[in-house]
């Protein structure tokens, strides 16, 4: 359904709304009554004492995320905590703030998108969407393998996250199961854009080794510069590893790992499909410039590919499939779909260690411009009350 709320501070609103079909053949009958009422709340900046910790959702190189409660509006968002130090003594001042310039251009719908960023002299925070559909991990981790047509789905999904990202030269570089939610209704959407590196056209190239060594280009592990057919190498081991339990060169062995990836022939197990067969060839081309993905096309030609034919980018693009696969979620701030590793530790932003020296003011200044308030995406539908947990659905009458 459509809703235009009246924007005039502190008056009710109470109607029924027509629901609407999602696309032109879909019968839909039925209404909502919804209670609404518009806010204005004055501006100010914002601090972790604006959120309530809820539960830790993961933890990375430089910090953890937590699941947290805007106080103010009730919202539940994932909060990513970093510690300057940390990211200062490994150098990586640039790949953070990489990080958050991706995050405001990450408009589709298969991207997690941030809506604020601030910062203590300790430490830098991000506040992204949660999708409480957890990782696409956990879900591979508890039922080994997926069928090929959930496989397709996550991979067509995917390749419309990175085809956004390669329109603003934006090279993803950590595409993993890891990095990978799901939403409520089982769509997915890309996260931890940390390894992203920016402004690189079709003409260029880059050498910075990272990534994790699974799924490693072979032209990442040579040295010789690389592009954003790099992603299109990651997202062809991960349909593998999807469809099969493991990456086609994995070895405990990391070495071995990399000899594999160079040299070793593609196996596929008895009864994997043609089309499927042929979609992981083509992303596993070794030559990037021959690489389906490779080309000045990019993302065009992995649409194009035999695999997808019958696929309506558009509907897929406005989520009007539905997803072969939805998880158990009981409510907006559920969190059963994250490893227990992680939700059962205790949610707190505790100072880092090692803080006797402070950061310089000359280091400080590296992050001159961090804080970030997506002001027109949120703050004016965070000032209505309609948000999730206080929606009033009275006399709901549905087909």
């Amino acid at each position: 359904m459509r809703i235009k709320p009246n924007h005039e501070h502190g008056k009710e609103v109470d109607n029924w709304f027509t629901l609407l079909p999602r696309h032109k053949n879909e019968v839909v009958k039925g209404a909502l009554r919804l209670k609404l009422m518009y806010k204005k709340v004055e501006s100010k900046p914002l601090s972790a004492n604006d959120f309530e910790l809820l539960k830790v959702v993961g933890k990375g190189s430089f910090g953890k995320v937590m699941q947290v409660r805007k106080k103010d509006t009730n919202r539940i968002y994932a909060m990513k905590v970093l510690n300057k130090k940390d990211i200062v003594e490994r150098q990586e001042i640039q790949h953070t703030l990489s990080e958050r310039n991706v995050l405001i251009q990450a408009t589709s719908p298969f991207l997690v998108g941030l809506k604020f960023s601030f910062q203590t002299p300790e430490k830098l925070y991000l506040v992204l969407d949660y999708m409480n559909g957890g990782e696409l991990f956990y879900h591979l981790q508890n039922e080994q393998t997926f069928s090929e047509e959930r496989a397709s789905f996550y991979t067509a999904e995917l390749v419309l996250a990175l085809k956004h990202l390669h329109k603003y030269n934006i090279i993803y570089r950590d595409l993993k199961p890891e990095n990978i939610l799901l939403d409520s209704n089982g769509h997915v959407a890309l996260t931890d854009f940390g390894l992203c590196k920016e402004n690189v056209s079709f003409d260029d190239t880059t050498n910075t080794f990272c990534g994790t060594a699974e799924y490693l280009a072979p032209e990442v592990l040579t040295g010789q510069g690389y592009g954003k057919a790099v992603d299109w190498w990651s997202l062809g081991i991960l349909f593998y590893e999807m469809t099969t339990g493991l990456p086609p060169f994995y070895s405990e062995n990391t070495n071995l790992m990399y000899k594999k990836i160079l040299h070793n022939k593609l196996l596929f197990p008895q009864g994997y499909s043609e089309l499927g067969q042929s979609l992981v060839r083509g992303l596993l081309e070794r030559d990037p410039r021959r690489r389906l993905g490779g080309g000045p096309a990019d993302a065009i030609e992995v649409q194009r590919h035999p695999f997808f034919e019958g696929m309506n980018w558009e509907k897929l693009y406005k989520k009007q499939y539905k997803p072969p696969f939805k998880p158990k979620v009981e409510s907006e701030s559920d969190t059963s779909n994250f490893d227990p590793c992680f939700t059962e530790s205790l949610p707190v932003d505790s100072l880092p260690n090692n803080q006797s020296a402070p950061l310089s003011d000359s280091v400080q200044q590296n992050f001159k411009g961090f804080t970030f308030t997506d002001e027109d995406k949120l703050e004016s539908v965070s000032s209505l009350t309609h948000s999730m947990h206080s929606l009033k659905l009275n006399n709901t009458r549905l087909n």
